[in-house]
């Protein structure tokens, strides 16, 4: 058994979500997330791109896993599990072989829970499952395991750390290599070589890069322009162990940068350390975005921010590395020792032609929170 723990570490975590699950009341839950089904089983493998899930029932000793054909070598060597359901995609309904494993433990009426925001879930596979379950009740409890996972423990903290490390290791390598003349595409190319001899995992979100006017594009993928001088460069990328990510963005300008730039990125430096400040336990998660803010808008800046603040990290796979506590004031969690989560309090100033980003994987511990990071949270100048 080749995982990231030991087998007794995925049954007390199975059996917890148990708990979780008898809370609301369930009787049973479809699981399809695949960072979920890596957290309660250790199976590491690209097989969700296909329908997967995981069966979890106090009716159950041990989980059903339902697979496709392929990923049975997986199964038995990079999982927990000592068995599985591997149907034929060509041939074979894994909704109706869901439907057949409720209904063969008496939950035709059941009441189940199903992971109704998992992007590995899609409408047709739900409305197919309602379809071959008429009678049962289904409800959304895509939260159910991600509440269980918000809390790290020390082994994957460690494992965060060496994340952390490695996502260090890449962003050296891309401000050694920034000059005139390279384009984004090069640049993101080095970042990936980079963590790969730091020993990061393929991340959820492949490195990004965008320079210029395109820097006020937070989320634009690399393209093939390259770098001027006097450019600003946003850089974003994570490094991974054991799927466990730890987020890094930064920003360099190429030559002098404006009075402006210089302006906005020493204030941005500064919410930013207000931010994980006040991350302190028992303090309202959204507190940090309302610190951050309120500095921002010595200028007039809070208007600019691109999105929320954070949110809670860990494991992930494609396509998104978030998890589910948004640190905003819409979320009702507070901050507790051994969180894990980002702040980023990142900046598009689209009318004056620039963007900035700046982002760490930071942990909270019962004295305070602190950046996982050992590089500056300050805009680097490439002369």
């Amino acid at each position: 058994m080749m995982t990231a723990f030991p087998l007794r570490t995925y049954r007390q975590r199975i059996e917890a979500v148990k708990r979780r699950m008898s809370e609301r009341g369930l009787d049973a839950m479809v699981i399809n997330y695949p960072d979920n089904i890596n957290y309660l089983t250790g199976f590491d493998s690209l097989g969700f791109l296909w329908y997967q899930a995981l069966i979890i029932s106090p009716k159950l000793a041990n989980p059903i896993f339902l697979t496709r054909t392929s990923e049975e070598p997986c199964t038995y060597e990079l999982s927990s599990l000592e068995e599985g359901i591997f149907y034929d995609i060509a041939k074979q309904d894994p909704l109706r072989i869901v439907a057949d494993s409720l209904e063969g433990l008496g939950l035709s009426q059941g009441r189940i829970g199903l992971e109704m925001q998992a992007s590995t879930f899609s409408a047709l596979q739900y409305t197919t499952l309602l379809r071959h379950m008429p009678n049962a009740h289904f409800e959304d409890a895509s939260v159910v395991v991600a509440e269980e996972r918000l809390i790290k423990t020390a082994e994957e903290i460690e494992y965060q750390r060496s994340a952390a490390r490695m996502a260090d290791y890449g962003m050296r390598a891309a401000f050694e290599a920034l000059r005139p003349g390279m384009s984004e595409v090069q640049i993101s190319g080095i970042v990936a070589q980079a963590l790969g001899e730091a020993g990061s995992e393929y991340s959820a979100i492949s490195p990004m890069c965008a320079t210029g006017r395109r820097s006020t594009m937070t989320h634009a993928m690399p393209h093939r322009i390259t770098i001027s001088p006097g450019d600003v460069v946003i850089l974003e990328h994570a490094g991974v162990c054991n799927r466990y990510h730890a987020i890094l963005m930064r920003t360099a300008v190429i030559g002098k940068p404006t009075a402006r730039v210089r302006e906005v990125s020493t204030l941005l430096t500064e919410a930013f350390n207000a931010a994980i400040e006040v991350a302190t336990p028992g303090t309202p998660v959204g507190e940090a975005n309302r610190v951050c803010n309120k500095i921002l808008d010595r200028i007039d800046l809070s208007r600019t921010r691109v999105h929320r603040i954070g949110y809670s990290l860990g494991l992930a796979y494609p396509p998104t590395w978030l998890e589910a506590m948004m640190v905003d004031e819409a979320d009702d969690h507070v901050f507790q020792p051994n969180m894990s989560f980002s702040i980023e309090p990142n900046l598009s100033l689209y009318s004056e032609g620039f963007g900035l980003k700046l982002g760490d994987t930071v942990l909270c511990g019962k004295d305070g929170s602190r950046s996982l990071s050992e590089l500056p949270p300050e805009l680097t100048i490439i002369d």
